[in-house]
């Protein structure tokens, strides 16, 4: 698969068989993300993996707990309530594997490395056929001292992208994407 074919395959799944991921598998995804570009190439990031069902599960439990109670500060959050209370709901899908990609620095940019590292781990998934799915609603939880304490996150590190892989059950249809909005500057605008 080339690059193309992983940007143009590449879904938000949320729905994983069982089956493990391997530690060489998710050693070359985090090898794809860490040939991310980064700002005058500090590669500011560090890869935290937890691919254990039970910690999983109890990672699940507190960032859902942490939600709910930022839900309260947060009235755009209340329509997640009950899927949030529901016992039954894991917060991250069942996934066997989950990476949290960290900054390692306070700047900005290093915020911006992750994301690049990121993508370039959900595409490396994706041309593997494994499925990905950043999970957003995890960072609350996980950017908390006790949750940096709990996973061996040091203090000055911020969890940037929480990213589950797995193998999917399904494969999400493509959702549509607007027409670019592409403005040409030309240079009439720089005299």
């Amino acid at each position: 698969m080339d690059v193309l074919e992983a940007i143009h395959a590449r879904r938000a799944v949320r729905d994983y068989r069982q089956e493990p991921v391997a530690d060489s598998v998710l050693a070359a995804l985090i090898d794809a993300a860490i040939w991310a570009p980064s700002g005058i190439n500090l590669q500011p990031w560090c890869f935290f993996v937890i691919d254990d069902a039970a910690t999983l599960a109890s990672c699940s439990t507190r960032a859902k707990a942490a939600l709910q109670d930022a839900a309260t500060d947060h009235p755009e959050l209340a329509g997640l309530r009950p899927m949030l209370a529901s016992p039954s709901f894991n917060i991250f899908y069942n996934a066997p594997a989950l990476i949290i990609i960290c900054a390692t620095t306070a700047d900005e940019m290093a915020l911006k490395d992750c994301c690049l590292a990121a993508q370039n781990l959900m595409l490396a998934a994706t041309a593997k056929g494994l499925g990905s799915c950043w999970i957003g609603l995890s960072e609350t939880w996980l950017n908390t001292d006790q949750a940096k304490a709990d996973l061996g996150i040091p203090g000055d590190f911020k969890p940037v992208a929480p990213i589950i892989v797995g193998y999917p059950n399904r494969a999400p249809a493509a959702s549509s994407r607007r027409e670019a909005d592409i403005r040409h500057v030309g240079r009439a605008a720089w005299s």
